[in-house]
């Protein structure tokens, strides 16, 4: 079984191989990524190959009997490797309406086409996927879980899909290896109070200016009544909430001058508009928990670390893959990335 994934991974490389990225009608944003997959294509198929021998180990059925989704494929990689591999049905699933157009127009010049296409959130997801009378065995992701509003939500959502099926997150979140905790952290300050500036392939969905300032806006807008001291509590308390509920709780502050929600999370903050999470250090032992209530199966494990161009770094991630392999696949200190299995 193992050995599909292997042939994937070779049989896509050469087809992205004879792209001409520049002259697709494709956005900067995937331009750029798909890009990068290709100029780094053995360190990012090292955690592709992962995932997928994972989802193989615990398949419950043949390949070529499986409906497979791709949820939050941005350009696609996961899918065009889920047709390679040979899955019945494969699914392609993205928020935004320019990355699944992007993802058709990338997989007919790869001539790799998913079977089908839905953009949206997991209500829209879960709407078109009922209309279409499919059945979801698998559904995988790579780098979605960390930015989803509220992942709890999310899952009791998914759950209603089908009677079962696996779910397999991978995520380089992982708030156990403390130099990425470390890392990531700087990322929450940055996006929390000073923004960022648009760059080549710039999400358009992105927010430029700083979370904490846009929060300010919106409660000032909204709550003119409001003195300039409340507004800036309000903003500075509300970090972690979207619109909609930045406005409730504002609202019932008006009422009440009680601040109803408290996020303990020190850095951990999203986009007041989307909701998506700058990079949500998800704390793990609550993932675990709050899944096994709902009576399902739940694991997560580590990934190795896959090898690029630098030699020294190489030594390094080898030694780190070694006392990996030895203490076992719940060692997530040195992992890169942890990956989240759910089992229904």
């Amino acid at each position: 079984m193992i050995a599909i994934t292997e042939h994937a991974i070779n049989s896509l490389y050469k087809k992205l191989r004879l792209l001409n990225i520049e002259q697709l009608d494709v956005s900067a944003y995937n331009k750029k990524y798909l890009s990068t997959y290709i100029k780094n294509y053995s360190f990012y198929m090292g955690l592709y190959k992962q995932l997928l021998n994972k989802l193989l180990e615990r398949l419950h059925k043949p390949v070529n009997e499986t409906t497979f989704i791709d949820y939050g494929g941005g350009c696609g990689i996961l899918s065009y490797l889920a047709k390679e591999m040979g899955f019945k049905n494969v699914i392609y699933n993205d928020i935004y309406k320019v990355s699944a157009n992007d993802a058709k127009v990338i997989s007919e010049a790869l001539k790799i086409k998913p079977d089908y296409f839905i953009t949206g959130d997991i209500d829209e997801f879960i709407s078109e996927i009922e209309r279409l009378n499919l059945k979801p065995d698998v559904i995988c992701s790579v780098d979605v879980l960390e930015h989803i509003y509220s992942w709890k939500l999310w899952i009791e959502k998914a759950m209603t899909l089908n009677e079962h099926f696996l779910l397999l997150f991978m995520s380089s979140a992982n708030g156990a290896n403390p130099f990425i905790k470390r890392k990531i952290k700087k990322i929450h300050l940055q996006t929390e109070y000073k923004g960022f500036n648009k760059h080549e392939g710039w999400k358009d969905a992105d927010l430029e200016t700083a979370f904490f300032t846009e929060r300010k806006k919106i409660i000032s807008t909204s709550f003119r009544e409001l003195n300039k001291n409340d507004v800036e509590l309000l903003a500075k308390e509300s970090r972690g909430l979207m619109k909609v509920d930045i406005e409730k709780l504002t609202a019932d502050f008006i009422k009440t001058k009680k601040i109803s929600y408290h996020f303990a999370h020190p850095t951990n903050t999203c986009d007041p508009y989307t909701g998506s999470w700058s990079e949500n250090l998800i704390n793990f032992k609550e993932l675990k928990s709050f899944i096994r209530s709902k009576g399902l199966q739940v694991d997560i494990t580590n990934a190795l670390h896959s090898y690029g161009d630098s030699k020294i770094q190489n030594v390094v991630k080898y030694i780190l893959n070694l006392v990996m392999k030895i203490s076992g696949r719940h060692n997530l200190f040195f992992s890169p990335v942890y990956v989240l299995e759910i089992d229904k």
